[in-house]
């Protein structure tokens, strides 16, 4: 599915900390497979000053309970930076495909998303845990 294809996708939120945090990243990336549909995230995003985000906005490192179009039981993951990726304790790049999707959605929100095979599916957070993961 091509940017001109893709249906139209919910508003995202993102904290101008996290925006910067994922320009950078992203910034110096060629522009596509995931670090290409994350800048186009990034493009459309609502970037919002602290105590602004709306409730329920997909921010890094939170725990979150998304939906997943092909699985009828949430799931619960952490989005993260790549280097603090670890699939088996639960944590999420936010280049991956799920990452990518997920960041900036608001709860009960759903996108459609190309996973890795190219095939659709849809992603829905559906709850955002109130506890910050604080850096160690």
């Amino acid at each position: 599915m091509t940017k001109s294809t893709l249906p139209v996708r919910p508003d995202i939120f993102l904290s101008a900390q996290d925006h910067d945090t994922l320009s950078r990243l992203v910034g110096d990336m060629p522009g596509e497979g995931v670090a290409g549909m994350l800048q186009e995230e990034l493009e459309r995003a609502v970037i919002c000053e602290p105590g602004e985000l709306p409730k329920g906005a997909v921010p890094l490192n939170r725990w979150l309970h998304y939906i997943d179009g092909r699985a009828s039981d949430p799931r619960r993951i952490q989005i993260v930076l790549p280097a603090d990726a670890d699939i088996d304790a639960g944590k999420v790049s936010v280049l991956s495909h799920v990452g990518a999707g997920l960041i900036g959605l608001v709860e009960g929100h759903t996108i459609s998303w190309s996973d890795p095979s190219g095939a659709e599916r849809s992603l829905t957070p559906v709850m955002i845990e109130d506890a910050e993961i604080l850096p160690a």
